[in-house]
């Protein structure tokens, strides 16, 4: 389990839990919550794999159901404006006189949080530890004006619409934009592993040769994007990952995978997808991804493809077309 400030801070009695419920917002799947009895814990994660494990380990967690509380605990996202909507939530669910706790490392922008919070908010107290603090305050009974803080869809160029956290959420991302351009005419079921806010989506359904396609994606909100940026009816949507999507028998596969967990490199995600690619597509299936130029992704593509190409390069970004997908087992037997 990871260790969290806060804990620190009860152990220390730097601080004191009221009797209540707690809410955690964007709590890590490995975060240790033994600060307080399961039963009066209410936890909110939208990302997918967080969110399945803090249910296996037996949680009460959701989307983004209000609680009413006696504390709320914000873990800062990566992205700044979804870290103040998270805060905004916490205020309005938790009960006058409790606290309100917020914690984030110095990557996360925690001391430009905690500026902002300490604007508007009277009392404040602060525990720095481990290049990173947390904060927390009682909630008032008359609250400042949050408004700018909650979260509101994003309208870019195209008619789409994102939201404040997702994966490019200010602009087309190039990467993607670069795929889209090269893509061809697709036919048959197709799959769009992680699908983000739908801008792949709508270049494969230009294609009339499509019967299907599921968008997997596992940040709801961009999924949430999604299905306000397709209407096409042959779209499908899936809160999910490629760890959990058991769909196959694909025509085609397309994607723009992750290489990060958090703000750690992780070509590893992208690894895992292609195998999965591999495993969801027909025997004639194709797969088109992009990918950042530096990452070691034509090893796992040979493994599990019998055809490669490089269809385009750019400064920072390939576009990779893989055919004849094989098995796992099948890899291993072309190896010996």
């Amino acid at each position: 389990m990871t260790d969290t400030r806060f804990s620190l801070a009860l152990d220390q009695d730097l601080l004191s839990l009221p009797e209540g419920d707690v809410a955690v917002l964007n709590p890590a799947g490995d975060m240790d919550l033994s600060f307080a009895d399961a039963g009066k814990l209410h936890l909110n994660q939208s990302f997918y794999p967080d969110h399945q494990a803090l249910a296996s380990r037996g949680f009460n967690v959701s989307v983004d159901t209000p609680a009413s509380v006696t504390t709320s605990l914000v873990m800062c996202h990566r992205a700044k404006p979804a870290t103040f909507d998270l805060i905004a939530r916490a205020v309005e669910q938790t009960a006058t006189g409790g606290i309100v706790a917020i914690e984030g490392a110095k990557t996360d922008g925690a001391e430009s949080v905690l500026k902002a919070v300490r604007a508007r908010f009277d009392g404040v107290e602060v525990y720095p530890k481990a290049h990173g603090k947390l904060f927390w305050f009682a909630r008032p009974e008359t609250l400042p004006d949050m408004s700018d803080w909650v979260a509101k869809p994003i309208a870019l160029e195209g008619g789409f619409s994102t939201y404040p956290g997702v994966f490019s959420a200010d602009g087309i991302d190039k990467g993607s934009a670069l795929l889209a351009e090269h893509l061809p005419d697709l036919k048959g079921p197709v799959a769009d592993l992680g699908a983000g806010w739908g801008y792949l989506a709508r270049k494969i359904l230009t294609s009339d040769g499509v019967k299907s396609l599921d968008l997997v994606e596992a940040d709801h909100h961009a999924l949430e994007a999604a299905k306000r940026n397709i209407t096409d009816p042959r779209a499908a949507f899936h809160w999910g990952d490629v760890t959990y999507h058991v769909g196959s028998n694909y025509a085609a596969v397309v994607s723009n995978p992750p290489f990060h967990i958090g703000r750690k490199p992780a070509p590893e995600l992208g690894q895992m997808f292609i195998r999965r690619a591999a495993d969801m597509l027909m025997p004639k299936g194709q797969f088109w991804m992009v990918a950042n130029r530096n990452l070691p992704y034509e090893q796992t593509l040979n493994e599990r493809f019998g055809q490669v190409d490089t269809i385009a390069q750019t400064a920072g970004f390939k576009v990779i077309c893989a055919r004849r997908p094989m098995t796992a087992a099948q890899s291993a037997r072309s190896k010996r």
